[in-house]
């Protein structure tokens, strides 16, 4: 009985350290317990969102540029109004504007008299049969890059030809309507187209503008 009793104790002990040295082989060569072995790895971290601005000045978004040069600083040409080109030197647009007749000196004082003495054929212009008559006669109007605002009284531009003590009124272009019929326009430049008036040129020969308001 005492044998069977030891025999058995051994057989105890021997199933004890197996069990013992199977943990120490599992757990001695860095491999994870079953139970971290089977937990699933955690995600990988989101991506932060990109933040919300203005777009580069330098790159707007709706440049044509390549993706991966937007928003770098690259410059991005940008179209611009360029002024008109400069009319050709025998235009009448290239002659100077004068606001005033005064301001021609004895010319412009002899183009004021005769403006004048045309002014009640120029006033007749306003009435409506007389536009209603002129209605349908072409208008000639300034080329000018910057003409004035169609506001107020209308006002045309007249072109001046001086010399040997004459000047001729060679057209009215209008150069603002201010609100005037085409027959009204029509009338005025019918009545001023062609005027031939003395005038002492002198040293003022050669070709003027000069703005003229019609007024009733």
């Amino acid at each position: 009985m005492t044998r069977t009793f030891l025999a058995g104790l051994i057989a105890i002990l021997a199933l004890a350290a197996a069990s013992v040295a199977v943990v120490l082989l599992l757990t001695g060569d860095g491999r994870l317990p079953a139970r971290a072995a089977i937990e699933p790895a955690p995600p990988p971290p989101t991506p932060p969102a990109p933040l919300a601005g203005a777009a580069s000045p330098a790159s707007p978004p709706s440049s044509d540029l390549p993706a991966g040069l937007l928003g770098q600083g690259v410059p991005v040409a940008v179209e611009r109004d360029l002024p008109p080109p400069p009319p050709p030197r025998d235009s009448w647009e290239a002659v100077p504007v004068t606001a005033r007749a005064g301001a021609l000196g004895p010319l412009g004082a002899a183009v004021g008299r005769e403006l004048n003495d045309l002014h009640e054929r120029l006033s007749a212009c306003f009435d409506e049969d007389v536009q209603a008559r002129h209605g349908t006669q072409p208008v000639t109007a300034v080329r000018d890059g910057a003409p004035q605002d169609d506001a107020g009284m209308p006002v045309l531009m007249l072109q001046l030809e001086a010399g040997g003590n004459q000047v001729r009124i060679v057209d009215a272009p209008v150069e603002a309507r201010g609100g005037a019929s085409d027959g009204l326009i029509a009338c005025a430049q019918r009545v001023l187209r062609g005027q031939v008036f003395e005038a002492p040129t002198g040293r003022q020969g050669g070709r003027h503008r000069l703005l003229l308001t019609l007024s009733p």
